[in-house]
């Protein structure tokens, strides 16, 4: 969450921080959010989120914790996906989307942590984050170096989300510099000056700029992200506002991002990526979601709009897994049939 809400691949589900009225902190190592759950997130994935906590009631819960310096965590997410595209034969597909395993020593508890985040399967080990951090006495102000995510936007688990992937800030792509946030009641701040490369060596002279911030109340809370890329090839620039709130059982969400590339010298390109989510949770265990994305490529061409449609039921039965079901169907320019898709896929997530 950088921004407003909570969760990576983990939960990676902001509406989660929305329904607590938290900050992405109280769950996760990270103030961003995302990666390794602390020890209150590990008991709310144990007690709070599953329909049944089975096995010994009395028992204690895993907090992650190995020792006063150490604690790790991890996720894994295999699924099925179906997909028809027109014009083209059906596919489907069963596969290891990502394990990932998270470890954090702390050198100094409460002052300076070491912290990675790596996946380790499917294909090559790869590393998504890994920095050194120290936070100040009263542990509101934190300075980290490495690798690491961007703040900007909803960390929305789904990376194929239209803000996600216009952006280019997603769980695939983190960037190597230093990052700095502010946190002090119901304000959340951060900060970061990166390379720019996607976690690849320094091939430019510019320097990436990325910032979010959002106000957290008990229902509702609202923020913008800003970033600027300097590159040689050409600059980027994207501000973007998001927003959450409760009303009874359900939690919006809803995030528009406007961007700017300098294509050619003189030459601009805008997009607009938009999404409104609604999630449902019907009783402990069970959460329905409902989504729109929308996204302008070029608002200087029309008709090349694009639009997804997506309808999620999440389910878990027990502490440590959750399956989801869904089905997402695209809209977009007629001659391009795989922007007019649908696609229906069944995923497993065990978590630790």
């Amino acid at each position: 969450m950088p921004l407003l809400l909570m969760c990576d691949s983990g939960f990676a589900e902001p509406y989660l921080a929305v329904s607590k009225g938290l900050q992405c902190s109280a769950c996760h190592s990270s103030a961003a959010g995302g990666g390794k759950r602390n020890a209150y997130g590990n008991v709310y994935g144990q007690s709070e989120l599953p329909a049944t906590r089975i096995g010994d009631q009395n028992s204690e819960y895993w907090t992650g914790d190995l020792g006063k310096w150490l604690s790790v965590g991890g996720d894994l997410r295999a699924s099925y996906t179906n997909t028809d595209t027109p014009n083209t034969a059906t596919s489907s597909e069963f596969e290891v989307n990502r394990v990932t395993l998270y470890i954090e020593a702390q050198l100094i508890p409460g002052r300076l942590s070491v912290y990675v985040d790596q996946q380790v399967a499917p294909n090559a080990s790869v590393n998504r984050e890994a920095f050194v951090r120290v936070k100040s006495p009263s542990g509101k102000l934190f300075f980290a170096a490495g690798q690491f995510f961007l703040p900007y936007g909803l960390r929305l688990q789904d990376d194929t989300a239209f803000v996600r992937q216009a952006t280019g800030i997603n769980f695939t792509n983190p960037d190597r510099g230093v990052q700095a946030g502010y946190e002090s009641g119901p304000w959340s701040t951060i900060a970061s000056i990166t390379n720019g490369s996607g976690g690849g060596p320094e091939t430019g002279t510019g320097k990436q700029f990325s910032v979010v911030s959002s106000f957290v109340r008990s229902r509702w809370r609202a923020g913008f992200s800003a970033n600027f890329n300097d590159d040689d090839a050409g600059d980027r620039e994207m501000i973007g506002l998001f927003a959450g709130v409760k009303t009874g059982p359900i939690v919006w969400l809803a995030e528009i991002d406007q961007i700017s590339d300098d294509i050619s010298p003189g030459v601009t390109q805008d997009a607009l990526a938009g999404l409104v989510e609604a999630n449902w949770m019907l009783r402990q265990g069970h959460n329905l979601k409902v989504s729109y994305d929308v996204l302008d490529p070029n608002d200087d061409v029309s008709g090349d709009r694009q639009v997804r449609y997506s309808l999620i039921w999440e389910y878990t039965p027990m502490q440590f897994l959750q399956g989801r079901l869904g089905f997402r169907s695209y809209d977009g320019i007629p001659a391009v049939d795989a922007q007019n898709r649908d696609v229906f896929f069944a995923e497993l997530h065990g978590y630790f």
